[in-house]
């Protein structure tokens, strides 16, 4: 049988995914930040509110569909060969460490969602966050990123 697409292209296709997503997670809450400082209505206003739309519609919504897309197929991978077996058996032979990084990205997930609701209410006008509070925010994906890559590479 022929397939589509193979593993490794998949597992390819998934890790630049991810890296595009992660860093878009990095720069977004700089954007915020040099927004949260600068003058209303201002230059440095207009430009950084233009870049974090654009980077949350052309970068981070589409690479978190596609991480998301090939994360699911690879996923298929631990399910798919045995049809015999009782799903409950199936789902028992995926790794522990996968539940582990499955939960980061969830809250790495969350996180973009958050990051994007803060976004819509910075557009309005609203400042309810300082300027340290987004620099310390835009630390969080790194160490997310870190944990989840460990767990995938090492298999513990």
């Amino acid at each position: 049988m022929d397939h589509v697409i193979g593993y490794d292209l998949a597992r390819g296709l998934h890790i630049i995914a991810v890296i595009a997503w992660i860093a878009g997670l990095l720069m977004l809450p700089r954007f915020y930040a040099y927004i949260t400082v600068s003058q209303p209505g201002g230059e440095l206003e207009t430009a950084m509110l233009k870049a974090a739309r654009s980077l949350r519609m052309i970068i981070l919504t589409p690479s978190l569909i596609v991480a998301w897309a090939f994360g699911i197929f690879l996923f298929g991978t631990y399910l798919t060969g045995d049809w015999t077996r009782p799903p409950g058996d199936t789902l028992a032979a995926v790794p522990h460490w996968f539940w582990l990084k499955f939960l980061l990205i969830l809250g790495l997930s969350g996180y973009h969602g958050y990051l994007s609701a803060e976004g819509r209410r910075i557009a309005k006008g609203e400042r309810r966050r300082s300027e340290k509070f987004w620099r310390l925010m835009g630390e969080i994906p790194f160490v997310v990123a870190i944990a989840a890559v460990l767990l995938a590479t090492l298999e513990p």
